[in-house]
């Protein structure tokens, strides 16, 4: 039996493993890489990209980086923005990054480091310095939140409903964006996640089982009913069915990619990004601005109207999947701040108190 070595991040051998081990080892990375979602797997790949591209440029180890290097790296970044010379073809650089934007690229090169058995950066004073410089110079609020896709108020997830036409994908379009409302406002990447196995009939309804999701990488599991609506055009159920009566899938991904020309289904699902589009093109019909409009616009629709038609915190959250009331109440602010303000009406209801008073 062979033994093979593992090095220390100082390079000195560490232990050495059998073939046998080595096999699990090799077996248990893969699971960790496994484990991070898909979305942010591209970003990391495309961030490590850049930096190496950079790196090259300049005569500059990959790994491990100089921190002095590195930090020159983020401040390029931070300052002018990515060189067009470091990106794929076809792509442009946007400008300055943002604090956000900053500490992906920072993640990406540190994740790429441990999982080489290099000592992470994250931590190097030179780094910690130069995050809490970026904290300070960029700030860390929040990008501008998608408008809400709800049912109170203008109700324009009913009026999209409306524009939803009957052809394939016309049909797939509506269970989409139904069930991804009704279903506790599911995120994109959950929702081209959907098998025809992860749904189940239940007495008034139907139960949707979402393995893992962007809150739960442990596969912990939630399950979300979905329940009929009285009118079919708005109603999951009856959506749901009848994209799987037309498509005719029996197993495997349920919302996959339609051929425009021909309305030939693709067997591979639908592209996460392809969720935001549908909702975007549906809204550039309603004479609004898609860019205010993405597939998050479900989400925060399902917390908003919940709320605003009588449903209690713990049972949104619960359908909803979030562990923590801050992200909900955000929704809920921003859709009616002055409704939600605590000194709406004080002062009239003190004045009048005042007044019994006397």
């Amino acid at each position: 039996m062979v033994d093979k070595l593992v090095l220390h991040s100082s390079g000195k051998p560490l232990i050495r493993l059998s073939d046998e081990l080595a096999v699990l080892d090799r077996h248990a990375d893969e699971a960790a890489d496994a484990a991070v979602p898909e979305n942010t797997r591209i970003a990391y790949e495309r961030e490590l990209a850049c930096f190496a591209s950079w790196a090259a440029r300049h005569g500059l180890e990959v790994m491990p980086v100089a921190p002095k290097a590195l930090r020159a790296y983020l401040f390029e970044l931070a300052e002018r923005g990515r060189d067009p010379a470091d990106l794929a073809s076809g792509r442009r650089p946007k400008g300055p990054l943002g604090y956000s934007s900053l500490i992906l690229a920072l993640s990406a090169i540190c994740r790429s480091h441990r999982k080489s058995g290099h000592r992470s950066p994250w931590d190097d004073p030179l780094i910690v310095e130069t995050r809490n410089t970026f904290a300070r110079l960029k700030g860390t609020a929040p990008k501008k939140q998608k408008h809400d896709l709800g049912v109170t108020g203008d109700a324009l997830l009913l009026s999209v409903c409306d524009l939803i036409s009957d052809d394939v994908r016309g049909v797939r379009d509506r269970a989409m964006l139904l069930i991804g409302w009704q279903g506790g406002g599911r995120r994109r990447s959950e929702i081209v996640a959907a098998r025809v196995e992860h749904f189940r009939d239940v007495e008034g309804g139907i139960e949707w089982t979402i393995p893992r999701s962007k809150a739960d990488q442990t596969g912990k599991m939630l399950r979300v009913a979905l329940t009929p609506a009285s009118d079919a055009r708005y109603c999951p159920v009856q959506a749901l069915r009848r994209w799987l009566a037309v498509s005719k899938i029996e197993r495997g991904p349920v919302f996959r990619g339609v051929e425009m020309a021909t309305g030939v289904i693709r067997p591979e699902a639908l592209a996460a990004v392809g969720v935001a589009r549908r909702v975007q093109h549906y809204v550039r019909k309603l004479g609004l601005d898609p860019k205010d409009f993405g597939a998050h616009s479900l989400r925060s629709g399902f917390v908003t109207s919940a709320y605003k038609l009588g449903r209690k915190m713990p049972d949104i959250m619960q359908a909803s999947g979030h562990h923590g009331i801050v992200e909900v109440m955000g929704y809920i602010r921003r859709a009616g701040l002055v409704d939600e303000s605590a000194g709406r009406g004080l002062l009239d209801e003190a004045l009048a108190r005042r007044k019994e008073k006397t």
